[in-house]
C-alpha cells in the first residue's frame, strides 16, 4: 500500500515538473501549492510535506539544508552556543542568496542575525511577549531544542514566499490563522501556521500531535456539550422569571469564579518543542473564542438587537416540520409569511419577488449555520428557520451606512481594515464563494438571535451569549499554559463548576436547601458553591440530602469553634458507594451557615496535582479529612 501511495505521489510531482528523487523540489514554489494537503498514514492525519520529508528524506530536509539545528537533526551531545546557530544561519543564507537578485549582505551579517534571534525585539523575546511562550524555563536542559525552534521561526520569516512576522501573526488572534483547507475553504494565514506546525512536528515524537490535537478536540466538545446543557434551561417548562433567574445564577457564579482563580502552573516536565506545538494549537482555539466574542459584542450590542427586544413577538403560524423545498414553501404560503418579514407594511409584488429569490438561498445558509454550530444538534430547514432567515436578510437590506449591523470589520494580521457590508457577504456565501469565517459567525449569530426572538426568548438568548463569553474566558484560562496535564486539570475543574441540573433549576434547589436549613437550625445560608444542588434530582432526593447535612450542622453547633471562619468538613455518601466532601463553616454571631466546597472524594495525589496546577484553594482541607 505504501509503495502504491508513493508511486501516485511521484507521478503527481512529475506532472508539476518536479523531480521526486531530488530533495531540492521541497523548496520549489510549485510544490508549495499543494504541500499542505492532508494525508492519512501511520503518523495519523499529517500534511503531504510531513509525510514526504519523514518517509523519503529522513536525514536532510533538502539540498543545502543539512544544518546541525534542522528540524530532523538530533543533538549529537557536543556543546552548543548561540554563535553556532548564528554561523549556521549565515552560511545557509549566503548559500541560498549569493548571486541571486535577492542577494543582500545584511541578510547574512552576524550582528543582524544575532539581533533577530536574541535581541530585545528578536524572535526569542517576541515569543514570550506576543505568543505567551517563554523558552527560559527550558533553556538550561534544552538549549538544542530552543535553537531548533528559533531557526524554524527565522526561516519562515526570512524565506517564506509570503513575507510574515510570524510571532505577530500568532499573537494577532483570528480565525484567519486557522487552516480550513480540509473543509474546501481558504483562510488568509492558515497555510503559514500549518507549515510552522509541520516543521515543528518533524522535530518531535510523531505521535505527540495526535495526542495534543485530540486533547483540544475533547476540550472543545466538552464545552459545546456544557453550553447545550445551559441552553436547555430556556426550554424548561417553567415560568420565564425562573429560567431568567437560573441563567443569571450561572452567569454570576461563573463571573465570580473567574475573579477567584489563580494563575495556572505547569505540572509536567515537558519538551520545549512539544510545548510550543501545543501552544500553537491552543492559540488556534483561543482565536475562535476571540472572534466569537467579537461577533457576540457586535450583534448583542447593536441597535437592531435593542429594537427587537421592544417589538411584540409574532408567533410562527406553522407547526414544526422539515421543509423539502424552500421556494415551493414560499410560493404556497407567501400570504402568511410576508407579513412576518414586513410587519405593518403593505405587501407588494416587489416584496414577494424578493422573498422568493432569497428563499432559494436559505439552504446554503442552513449549511453554513450547521457548520458553525458543529458539535451542537443539527438545525433542520423548518418554517421557524426559514422565516428567521428571511427576516434577517430583509433587515440587512433595509440598513444603510452608519447603522450598527450594516457592515462588519474583520481584524487579523495584515487585514485591510475595511468594513464589508453584510449583504455583500451574504451574496458571496449563497454563491458558495469563500468568505472569511468571522463573517460566517456574524450571520450565524444573527440567525440564532432571530430564532430565539421568534420564540419570545431574546432576553434569555442574550444571557446565553454572556454565559458563552464567560465560558470562552474559562477556555482561555485552561489553555494559558502549554502543558497537557495542566490544561486537562483546569478544564475538568472549570467544567465541574458550571453547574446545570436538567431536572430542577439550581436556583430552586438552592432555595429549597436554604429553606430547610433555616427552618431547622435558625441559620441563614451563604452558598459559595452550587455543585451540591446538581444532585437534587427530585424533591425526595433533595430532602434526604439536606436532612443529612442539617444533622451535621446541628452536631457541629454543639462543638466549640475557634472562630467564625474555621472550616469544617464532612464526608457524604450519595448514590450507593460514591463519596463526596463538603466543606462548611458556621458563624454563630451572624447566625450563618457557609457552604464553602463540595466535590467528589479524590486521592491525596489528585489533590496535590490540582494544587500544583494552581487550584490549591479549591481542594484546601481535603487531605485533612481523608487522612483521618
Amino acid at each position: 500500500m505504501k509503495q502504491f501511495f508513493d508511486d501516485i505521489l511521484k507521478t503527481r510531482l512529475r506532472e508539476h515538473g518536479l523531480d521526486p528523487d531530488a530533495p531540492s523540489f521541497l523548496d520549489d514554489p510549485r510544490y508549495g501549492d499543494f504541500k499542505n494537503e492532508k494525508v492519512i498514514c501511520k503518523y495519523g492525519s499529517v500534511t503531504l510535506d510531513y509525510y514526504i520529508r519523514k518517509e523519503w528524506f529522513p536525514v536532510a530536509a533538502s539540498e543545502g539544508r543539512r544544518g546541525r539545528f534542522d528540524p530532523q537533526a538530533r543533538w549529537d551531545g557536543r556543546p552548543i552556543e548561540a554563535n553556532d546557530l548564528i554561523a549556521e544561519i549565515r552560511c545557509e543564507t549566503f548559500y541560498e542568496l549569493a548571486e541571486t537578485p535577492w542577494d543582500d549582505e545584511r541578510k547574512y551579517d552576524d550582528a543582524n542575525i544575532k539581533n533577530k534571534l536574541f535581541g530585545t525585539s528578536g524572535l526569542r523575546e517576541n515569543l514570550k511577549r506576543r505568543v505567551g511562550f517563554d523558552t527560559a524555563p527550558y533553556r538550561k536542559r534544552q538549549t538544542f531544542e530552543e535553537f531548533q525552534l528559533l531557526k524554524i521561526l527565522y526561516r519562515i520569516e526570512k524565506h517564506h514566499r509570503d513575507k510574515v512576522n510570524v510571532t505577530k501573526l500568532l499573537g494577532d488572534l483570528s480565525l484567519e490563522n486557522v487552516d480550513r483547507s480540509i473543509l474546501g475553504e481558504t483562510s488568509v494565514h492558515g497555510h503559514v501556521v500549518t507549515e510552522l506546525l509541520t516543521e515543528v512536528h518533524l522535530a518531535i515524537e510523531p505521535q505527540f500531535p495526535v495526542i495534543a490535537n485530540q486533547a483540544i478536540v475533547d476540550l472543545t466538545m466538552a464545552w459545546n456539550e456544557k453550553l447545550l446543557q445551559i441552553a436547555a434551561v430556556t426550554r424548561m417548562q417553567l415560568p420565564k422569571y425562573i429560567r431568567i433567574a437560573e441563567l443569571r445564577r450561572i452567569l454570576d457564579y461563573a463571573t465570580r469564579l473567574l475573579d477567584r482563580l489563580d494563575e495556572p502552573q505547569p505540572v509536567s516536565d515537558n519538551r520545549l518543542l512539544e510545548s510550543f506545538y501545543l501552544r500553537v494549537l491552543q492559540l488556534k482555539q483561543i482565536a475562535r473564542t476571540h472572534d466569537i466574542d467579537r461577533v457576540t459584542s457586535f450583534v448583542a450590542g447593536s441597535k437592531q438587537t435593542e429594537e427587537l427586544g421592544k417589538q411584540e413577538v409574532q408567533p410562527i403560524p406553522f407547526a414544526p416540520f422539515v421543509i423539502a423545498d424552500a421556494a415551493a414553501f414560499m410560493r404556497e404560503r407567501m400570504d402568511a409569511v410576508a407579513p412576518l418579514v414586513y410587519p405593518g407594511e403593505r405587501i407588494t409584488e416587489k416584496h414577494r419577488q424578493f422573498l422568493l429569490k432569497q428563499a432559494a438561498a436559505v439552504p446554503e445558509l442552513l449549511e453554513l449555520y450547521n457548520k458553525q454550530k458543529i458539535g451542537f444538534h443539527p438545525q433542520a430547514l423548518t418554517p421557524l428557520f426559514l422565516i428567521s432567515c428571511l427576516q434577517e436578510i430583509a433587515l440587512s437590506h433595509s440598513l444603510s451606512e452608519g447603522d450598527d449591523e450594516y457592515a462588519f470589520k474583520n481584524e487579523y494580521y495584515l487585514a485591510d481594515g475595511k468594513r464589508h457590508t453584510l449583504t455583500s457577504v451574504l451574496k458571496q456565501m449563497t454563491k458558495q464563494l469563500n468568505v472569511e469565517e468571522a463573517f460566517q459567525l456574524v450571520w450565524t449569530t444573527k440567525l440564532e438571535r432571530r430564532i430565539y426572538t421568534n420564540q419570545g426568548l431574546l432576553d434569555e438568548y442574550l444571557l446565553l451569549l454572556d454565559i458563552g463569553s464567560v465560558c470562552n474566558r474559562m477556555i482561555q484560562k485552561a489553555m494559558q499554559v502549554p502543558d497537557l496535564g495542566t490544561m486537562r486539570i483546569w478544564n475538568e475543574f472549570l467544567l465541574s463548576q458550571m453547574i446545570v441540573n436538567e431536572f430542577v433549576p439550581i436556583v430552586l434547589a438552592a432555595g429549597q436547601f436554604d429553606h430547610i436549613v433555616t427552618n431547622v437550625t435558625g441559620l441563614s445560608c451563604e452558598l459559595r458553591t452550587m455543585r451540591l444542588f446538581s444532585y437534587f434530582t427530585s424533591e425526595a432526593e433533595a430532602v434526604a440530602i439536606t436532612k443529612t447535612i442539617v444533622r451535621e450542622i446541628e452536631s457541629a453547633m454543639l462543638r466549640p469553634l475557634s472562630g467564625p471562619d474555621e472550616p469544617r468538613l464532612m464526608r457524604l455518601r450519595l448514590f450507593g458507594e460514591m463519596y463526596y466532601l463538603l466543606a462548611y463553616s458556621i458563624d454563630t454571631a451572624r447566625r450563618k451557615f457557609v457552604l464553602r466546597l463540595f466535590m467528589p472524594e479524590a486521592s491525596g495525589e489528585e489533590c496535590a496535582l490540582m494544587a500544583k496546577a494552581g487550584l490549591g484553594k479549591f481542594v484546601d482541607g481535603h487531605e485533612r479529612l481523608t487522612s483521618r
